[in-house]
Order: structure tokens, then C-alpha cells, then sequence
């Protein structure tokens, strides 16, 4: 046992002691009284002082000190799941502690934190009944480094949790704050059921034609140990056996009763347009699959542009595609015809010749457009089998642009041709076929995008009436079925008596064919420059026309991330859109309107808010799930316009299902330098317990005594005061 004395006295005290102490040495000093009564007044003067710094007088002994021991329980809404042999989660935990509380207390100094979102001091093992979990996630990266007691880092740290988390980070820093080795005991079901199952799936939004469409999945195997796994992607393809053709297989054996494992798949980019993907997990007789779409762009246009003889309408429509950095361009323009004598033989001229057999054979399936302006077939004698290709090639996804003029039509060799079938009119007979003259055309429907140029039909049509006249169209005995017409003649018509079609389009096969039956488009650009109802009237109609005409404009710009097997049973569920603009980059969000409407099991549809994240990207939250399938649809505008929408289904089962997280438990175990262990299985503490250090030896106070403010020590003061007085008085000292 030792003694020592705590003096926690403020300044206050101390400054009245210093003054009485000064105040004592001066009179020593000048006093003529004997040692024995200064002695007498020192006595006094220090039973005076320590009344005012009032000191504790402490009583020390010896003591081991127990390690300090920090136990951390989740509190996130997961720990409300069920549990084995218990109601739920966090009462799985609570129990455990409970039943091993005195050995606990016996080998530690033990303090409790609950942690979700943030961490919330609980006291000692005492205060176990005031444990309740929350109604948000468990966020280790929010709520652990504010789980560190004021004593400062413990010896050890034990976190109790299901594994179900959220948010990323680096676990092996977040540890680090808590100053001591972390061990992981996991509470919930121990498995998942057999099979393999996607955690996460990632695609791209959008791939380029000719190019590859990468798919990454996460696939968890669950009591699979010791066979195969097998992840394959395949495709939509009505030819193909079931529907579907598979482009990539994965084979990889299972070593563990829980493994995960990345998979790498991809499939041919070789259509333009969406593209149905599924991706299919399967082991121990059970199967898997997700369905996801990813669109399919072209990088660059590729257009060939043929043009009968140089024109106004040649040299604008083509200044205007080259200066786009989107299309290649590759233009032929006829400067002497057949029929022109040359007195030179071709080598030695400076013009190259129509090269007839290239452009309509081997080079036609390299391009994505090709536009047919006032050409004769029949004044170069082209071989049906080159109009064939031209109709295989509008058949097989190709888009066809003819224009008019008076080389077109029947008077260029095209009625009752290969290529006739493929427009939107039925040639006529008459002769000539094509007439000048200026007019104003009378636009189509509203509604159509090549209509509809700006963001209102009102705008649209004040740009149709504001432009300068055409001059010049074609003579056409019908309209075929099926086929729009975008602008007709405002007084003549077909011959059956229909509006007269000067720009039309029709479907056919995979492609579509476009007609214009005028050469005087240009006059759009140049007389309408200077009107603002109809300035840039020409780039707009001729950019959505390649955009309608290659599958540009159907290509959906609103799209929804794919979802893994498991949306993750945990509220609230979290699905991530996108919107692109007109050339898949992010649509601005001054520009942007998004709407999502959720349905889920009973039925009834609500909508719900997308927040944007980044430019372009929006999530959507939902909460109050139910169990079942759940559809979430999401629609944009753009500058007033509908821009697409896309739709997502899933199924939310709550959260009893959902087994622990072993792998995230064994990873954080691994972050933090301790040891996972199941506390189903995990019968007694001692394994955990014998991880901490000994107790160490340290001096305890076991006594604190303050006989210095007590009334007896002033009377005892005062007392010697006036003893010194009398003896002094005595002596006949002042």
C-alpha cells in the first residue's frame, strides 16, 4: 500500500496560498519574536493553506488491470432478419452475450457500441436489454470511426454483425482506427442455398457496331465444393434453337462450400439496334439467369453518295455530311456520261471511270447509307443483278435515300425494277415524269421526328411554312401500303387521286428507304439563312434524316443498369439510370426531364424520384418494399420531347432469407488482423478471450480522503492562530 496526495485545486486557491505565504516570510523577516512562536505562526499559516487547496489524501494498492475489450453491434435494419435459435439477429447476438457475460467480464474491461450508420455508446454487458436495431444499413465506413471510446484504443474489438453492409472503401484503413486487432463474429443463417447466383452484372450501356459487347458478372457458388460451375452469355436470335445462340461460355471448379468468383463474357456486336442478352449461372441441378439489353450504335455513318450529274443539290448535301466528324463520306459524282465521245482513251484522261461493279458489288455491305441522287440506270445499262444487290442490301438492314430529278424515276430505267419494289411510290408510266416549277410542300404527320424538327409541333410547323420553295417533283401513280408521307404537294396528287408524296419513307426488310422527289432541297439552306423560324431548318431535317434512316433515332437513350440475380434484400433498394443525348453522351440535366414510375406486387403503380448523381446518371431509391416481383419503368424528355423510356423488373424478398455474408466477414476478419468465427457454432468465448493479453499490474486507488474541508481542520487552524497570539501577546510582543 502506498500514499500520495491529488492536489486539484484551481488557481483561485493557489493564488490566495502564494499571498499568504508571501505574506508570512515578510513579517519572519521583521519579526523580533522567538523561533518558537514563528514556528508556531508557520504551523498555523500551512493548516491555513491546505483548508484552501483542500488536497485529497489517496490510499494506493496493487492490482491487475483486465484488458480493455470493445464489443461493436450491428445495428442495421439486416440484424432484424431471422436467426437460428432465435427471433432475430441482433437478439441471436444479445443471447450469446448474455449467456457468457461473467466470462467476459471476468477476463475484460468491456464496453458496447451499437453501429449502423453511425455508432451509439451502449455501456457494459449491463445495458444489453437497451440494444435495438435500426431502421438504416450498416455503413462500417460511417459509424466505426466514431465507435472509439474516450479511454482510447482497446485491447481488442469484436464486431458482431450479418455481413450484410453497404459501401465500399478500404476496410483495412477503417479498422486502423479502432487501434486494435478486429475479429468478426457472424450472426443469421450459415448458407445460401445450392447453386450459383450473380451478385453483380456489368455491361455497357451502349456498344459500337462491329465491335464486342463486354459483360462482367460476380457469381457466388454455394455448396458446390468439389464441382462445376458454368456461366454462359448468350444472345437473342429467333433462328436459333430456344430462341437464343450462345456467344461465350465459362467452366470453373468450386473449391470452397462459399466461393466467388469474377466471370468475363462477351458477345458480337453485329447489329445495329437493341441487343437481348441473357446471361445463365448453373451448378448442382439449378439454373439462373438474367436478361439485360444493351443498345447498339454505330461509332461513324458510313454513307455512299452517288450522284447522276453535279448540281446545287450535290454540292450542299455534301459539304454538310463531310463536315460532320460522325459520317464517312465516300461521294462519286457522273461529269461524262456514256454517251459523251471522248477523243482520248480513258487511261489518259484526268476523270476516272464509273466504277459500276465495286460500289454496287463488293463495297455495298460496307456502308450504312446509301443515297441514289438523279442517277440513270438505264443511260449507264446497270445489270439487274446490281439493283437486286441494292434491294438485298435495304433488305438486310441497309437505308436507301433516293432523290429526285430528271435522270430519276422512269425516266433512269427504274419502273418495273429491282428497285422499285423497295420505294415508297409506284412509278408512273407518263412521260415526263418529273416537272419544274416552284412550290411549297404541305408537311406530314406531327408527330413523326422528321416532322417534328423542333421542340414543339407548333415550332415545327411555323419552320415547314416559314421555308423558301422547292422547285420541281416527281410524278407517282401510287403510294405503296405501309409507307409515310412526310411532305406532300399542296395541289397535286398520285395517280388514283392521293396526295402527291415529295418526301416519303417506307420499311422494308430490315432497312428503310427514304424519298425525296426533288433535286431542290439546297434552296432550304440558302433562302432560309436569314429567317429565324427556319434557320437551320437544312442541318436539322438532314441530320435526323440519316439518324431515322441507319436506326439511330430508335435506339432507346434511356436505360436502366442490369440487375444481379439478388437485388440485395435491404432497404432502400437502389437501381442506378441513365439518359444520353442525341450522340450517347450524358443528356444535360437543364434539358432533362425524368419520370419513374414503381409498381409493386399489389398492383398499384406510384412515382417515385430520381436524384442525379453525375451527369447523365440518376438513381432511383424505393422504399416500403413488399415481397414479390416489383416493375419500375422510367421515361424522359428532352427539351420538351419524349425521349424514351426503359423498364426494369425484380424480385425483393425481406431480409429473413438472406443468409450472412460469410466472404465479406472473412475478408473484413482478414482487414482487420483478427479471426472470423460462427456464433451458431461458436459454443464458448474462450478461443476469443485467450486472444487478449493479460492483465497487467498497475496501483489502484482503493481510498480517496479529504480530512482538510472538514470543520474540525479550521477550528484546528484557528486554534493555533490564536495560541501563537496569546504566547506572543505574553512576551509582550506587538
Amino acid at each position: 500500500m502506498s500514499w500520495g496526495l491529488d492536489l486539484a485545486a484551481g488557481p483561485a486557491p493557489w493564488a490566495a496560498v502564494l499571498v499568504l505565504a508571501g505574506a508570512f516570510a515578510l513579517h519572519a523577516r521583521r519579526s523580533p519574536a522567538r523561533r518558537g512562536l514563528l514556528v508556531l505562526r508557520g504551523a498555523a499559516v500551512l493548516a491555513l493553506a491546505l483548508a484552501l487547496l483542500r488536497p485529497a489524501v489517496l490510499s494506493r494498492e496493487g492490482v491487475a488491470a483486465k484488458p480493455r475489450l470493445l464489443i461493436l453491434l450491428d445495428a442495421g435494419h439486416a440484424m432484424k432478419g431471422k436467426a437460428p435459435g432465435a427471433a432475430t439477429r441482433l437478439a441471436q447476438a444479445v443471447a450469446w452475450l448474455e449467456a457468457h457475460r461473467a466470462a467476459i467480464s471476468a477476463r475484460a474491461d468491456v464496453s458496447v457500441a451499437m453501429v449502423s450508420d453511425r455508432a451509439r455508446p451502449l455501456g457494459g454487458l449491463d445495458k444489453l436489454g437497451a440494444a435495438a436495431a435500426e431502421g438504416t444499413a450498416f455503413k462500417p465506413e460511417q459509424s466505426l470511426p466514431d465507435a472509439l471510446p474516450a479511454e482510447g484504443p482497446p485491447a481488442r474489438t469484436w464486431l458482431i454483425t450479418d455481413g450484410i453492409a453497404e459501401g465500399g472503401g478500404d476496410l483495412g484503413r477503417v479498422f486502423a482506427g479502432l487501434g486494435s486487432p478486429v475479429d468478426l463474429l457472424g450472426v443469421g443463417p450459415s448458407k445460401r442455398e445450392t447453386g450459383a447466383a450473380f451478385l453483380d452484372l456489368m455491361a455497357p450501356d451502349f456498344a459500337f457496331l462491329h465491335g464486342v459487347i463486354s459483360v462482367l458478372a460476380t457469381v457466388e457458388a454455394t455448396g458446390l465444393a468439389g464441382r462445376d460451375a458454368v456461366v454462359a452469355l448468350s444472345r437473342a436470335d429467333p433462328g436459333a434453337p430456344g430462341g437464343w445462340r450462345e456467344t461465350g461460355r465459362v467452366r470453373r471448379r468450386v473449391n470452397a462450400d462459399v466461393e466467388t468468383f469474377p466471370v468475363e463474357l462477351s458477345a458480337p456486336a453485329d447489329a445495329l439496334g437493341t441487343a437481348r442478352l441473357r446471361l445463365t449461372a448453373s451448378g448442382g441441378g439449378r439454373e439462373r439467369a438474367r436478361e439485360f439489353r444493351v443498345e447498339t450504335v454505330r461509332q461513324k455513318y458510313r454513307i455512299m453518295y452517288l450522284a447522276g450529274r453535279p448540281s446545287p443539290e450535290y454540292s450542299a448535301l455534301r459539304e454538310f455530311l463531310k463536315a460532320d466528324p460522325n459520317h464517312e463520306l465516300v461521294s462519286f459524282v457522273i461529269l461524262r456520261n456514256p454517251e459523251n465521245p471522248s477523243p482520248a482513251p480513258d487511261r489518259d484522261l484526268s476523270l476516272i471511270p464509273f466504277p459500276v461493279d465495286e460500289i454496287f458489288g463488293r463495297a455495298l455491305p460496307q456502308f450504312d447509307l446509301f443515297i441514289l441522287e438523279n442517277f440513270s440506270a438505264a443511260r449507264f445499262r446497270l445489270p439487274p443483278q446490281y439493283l437486286e444487290a441494292l434491294k438485298r442490301f435495304v433488305a438486310g438492314g441497309g437505308a436507301l435515300l433516293v432523290k429526285g430529278g430528271d435522270n430519276a424515276f422512269s425516266a433512269g430505267g427504274y419502273k418495273n425494277s429491282p428497285l422499285e419494289e423497295v420505294l415508297p411510290v409506284v412509278l408512273s408510266d407518263r412521260a415526263p415524269d418529273f416537272i419544274p416549277g416552284l412550290f411549297s410542300p404541305k408537311p406530314g404527320p406531327p408527330e413523326h421526328p422528321l416532322v417534328r424538327l423542333y421542340e414543339t409541333p407548333e415550332l415545327s410547323l411555323r419552320a415547314w411554312s416559314a421555308l423558301p420553295p422547292l422547285d420541281g417533283w416527281g410524278r407517282f401513280a401510287a403510294v405503296r401500303p405501309g409507307s409515310t408521307i412526310l411532305a406532300s404537294h399542296p395541289s397535286q396528287s398520285t395517280e388514283d387521286g392521293k396526295p402527291l408524296p415529295i418526301a416519303a419513307v417506307r420499311p422494308y426488310g430490315r432497312g428503310k428507304v427514304m424519298l425525296i422527289s426533288t433535286d431542290s432541297s439546297w434552296r432550304w439552306k440558302l433562302g432560309a439563312a436569314a429567317d429565324p423560324d427556319a434557320a437551320g431548318f437544312y442541318g436539322r431535317f438532314w441530320t435526323r434524316a440519316v439518324q431515322y434512316l441507319t436506326g439511330g433515332l430508335d435506339l432507346s437513350k434511356v436505360k436502366f443498369a442490369p440487375l444481379p440475380d439478388r437485388v440485395p434484400p435491404r432497404e432502400p433498394a437502389r437501381l442506378s439510370l441513365r439518359v444520353f443525348d442525341e450522340g450517347f453522351g450524358p443528356a444535360p440535366a437543364a434539358d432533362t426531364r425524368v419520370s419513374v414510375v414503381w409498381t409493386p406486387p399489389d398492383g398499384r403503380a406510384r412515382e417515385v424520384a430520381a436524384r442525379e448523381t453525375s451527369p447523365g446518371s440518376y438513381a432511383v431509391e424505393l422504399l416500403g418494399l413488399s415481397p414479390g416481383s416489383h416493375k419500375v419503368r422510367a421515361s424522359a424528355r428532352v427539351r420538351g420531347r419524349p425521349w424514351g423510356d426503359d423498364e426494369v423488373r425484380f424480385s425483393w424478398e425481406p431480409v429473413q432469407d438472406e443468409p450472412m455474408d460469410r466472404n465479406w466477414l472473412l475478408k473484413a476478419a482478414a482487414a482487420g488482423g483478427g479471426k472470423f468465427h460462427d456464433l451458431s457454432v461458436l459454443a464458448r468465448p474462450d478461443e476469443l478471450l485467450d486472444l487478449l493479453p493479460l492483465p497487467s499490474p498497475r496501483e489502484e486507488t482503493v481510498r480517496r480522503l479529504r480530512p482538510f474541508i472538514s470543520p474540525f481542520w479550521l477550528a484546528f487552524a484557528a486554534f493555533l492562530f490564536l495560541l501563537e497570539w496569546a504566547l506572543r501577546r505574553r512576551a509582550g510582543h506587538a
